[in-house]
C-alpha cells in the first residue's frame, strides 16, 4: 500500500466538483443542460472511487479513473466549444422541460466585485478545469526507488 498526494488531491478535486454541481442545480436552482448531465455521470463515480483508492493507496485506480475523466472531459470540451461559439453544426443540447438549454449562461459569481468573472468562468469552464486536474494528477508518473 503507497500513500500518493496526487491520489488525494485527485479525490479533493472530484470532489468538490460534485459538491458544486449539486450545490449550483440544489441550492442556487440552476437546471443541468444535457451535456452537465454527462459530465455529473462521468464526476460523480470519480469522487466516490478516487475517495476509497486514496484511503486504500490504490494506484491501480488510474486504470478505471482515467478513462472515466477522460470521458468526462471530452464532454465538457464539446459543452465549452458549443458555448464559445466554435461549434455551429452539432448542437447537443436543446431546451427541454427537465433540462436548460446549453448556452444557458448561469450568473455563478453573483453581483458585486466577482460579477465579471461569470463570462470567464462559467461552470463548463469549471467541469473542464476539474476534468483536466484529475486527468494530470492521475497522469503524473511516480519515480521508481
Amino acid at each position: 500500500m503507497t500513500r500518493d498526494n496526487r491520489l488525494y488531491l485527485a479525490w479533493v478535486v472530484a470532489l468538490l466538483a460534485t459538491i458544486g454541481s449539486l450545490w449550483f442545480s440544489e441550492s442556487r436552482g440552476f437546471i443541468p443542460c444535457v451535456l452537465c448531465w454527462f459530465q455529473r455521470i462521468a464526476m460523480y463515480p470519480l469522487a466516490l472511487l478516487l475517495g476509497i483508492a486514496a484511503l486504500r493507496g490504490d494506484l491501480t485506480i488510474r486504470a478505471y479513473a482515467l478513462p472515466l475523466a477522460a470521458v468526462g472531459w471530452v464532454v465538457a470540451l464539446i459543452h465549452n466549444l458549443e458555448d464559445w461559439g466554435v461549434i455551429q453544426s452539432l448542437k447537443v443540447c436543446g431546451v427541454g422541460q427537465t433540462t436548460a438549454g446549453c448556452d444557458v449562461q448561469w450568473p455563478i459569481w453573483g453581483g458585486g466585485a466577482l460579477a465579471g468573472l461569470n463570462s470567464i468562468l462559467t461552470i463548463p469552464v469549471l467541469a473542464l478545469i476539474a476534468f483536466t486536474l484529475i486527468i494530470g494528477l492521475l497522469s503524473w508518473g511516480r519515480r521508481r526507488m
